[in-house]
């Protein structure tokens, strides 16, 4: 009885073991090029509007802080440039936080709701990113000062940062005059609350300027004694006191 012979040349796999398809490697190679070049454009666009943005939010920190003078013309190229960015880079708080302290200028100078508004909004955004954001807890306190809409809201939100930021650098200088100049309205738990923050101020220079500035500029000073840090900054509020009540005086 012959045995069946058997067929070996219809099937032959290839050198990995597989069929070999030309054009399904060629089509891979084409997708996998393309797929690269795509995220290098993105990775180029993304740096760039980072690049593009520096400048931006470093300007926009000098008009916020006062350190220069804004004109209409520059608002408006800036924030164009800043909403390009928000809108490339998502959720991205530092941009956000810029375009807030911008509408906030932007307020400032036309008066306009709108643009307070829009700084509220901007602000909300990053809360909604991060609910704990000192600086963005910080700019709700200064928008609700500037407006006189300090309400049960802008209190509880003191109080937050109080117990979570009080040495937060920025905290000091953005909370820190708002503290000083409705201090007699504010309510006690607050005023304790508040004196770690103010000694932790008083020990470092630039918070330190601002605090006496703001203290100065509202004279208010006896509230603050107890929380100087140190004899030379009793000195200096003790002078700052004596200045104050002769300027009245006269």
């Amino acid at each position: 009885m012959s045995t069946p012979s058997t067929n070996t040349s219809a099937y032959k796999p290839g050198a990995a073991g597989g069929l070999r398809n030309p054009t399904a490697q060629n089509l891979l190679r084409v997708g996998a090029g393309m797929l690269s070049v795509i995220l290098i454009v993105l990775c180029v666009q993304t740096g760039t509007a980072y690049f593009s943005a520096n400048d931006a939010v470093a300007q926009t920190e000098r008009w916020f802080n006062g350190q220069s003078k804004a004109d209409e013309a520059d608002l408006e190229i800036v924030q164009k440039n800043l909403e390009s960015v928000d809108s490339a880079i998502l959720d991205d708080a530092t941009i956000k936080l810029a375009l807030a302290k911008l509408y906030f200028v932007r307020g400032q100078h036309n008066q306009s709701d709108v643009y307070f508004e829009a700084a509220h909004k901007a602000i909300s955004d990053v809360q909604l990113m991060q609910p704990s954001h000192f600086e963005a807890l910080a700019l709700r306190v200064v928008l609700d000062d500037y407006l006189d809409e300090i309400g049960q809201d802008t209190l509880s939100t003191l109080r937050k940062l109080l117990t979570m930021g009080p040495f937060e650098r920025e905290v000091q200088k953005l909370v820190g005059p708002i503290l000083v100049k409705r201090w007699y309205s504010l309510p006690p738990d607050i005023h304790s609350m508040a004196e770690p923050l103010i000694t932790s101020a008083l020990r470092e220079k630039s918070a330190k300027a601002v605090l006496m500035n703001s203290m100065a500029r509202y004279h208010i000073v006896l509230p603050f004694f107890c929380c100087s840090p140190n004899q030379e900054t009793s000195d200096q509020l003790s002078h700052l006191e004596t200045s104050i009540r002769n300027a009245t005086v006269r």
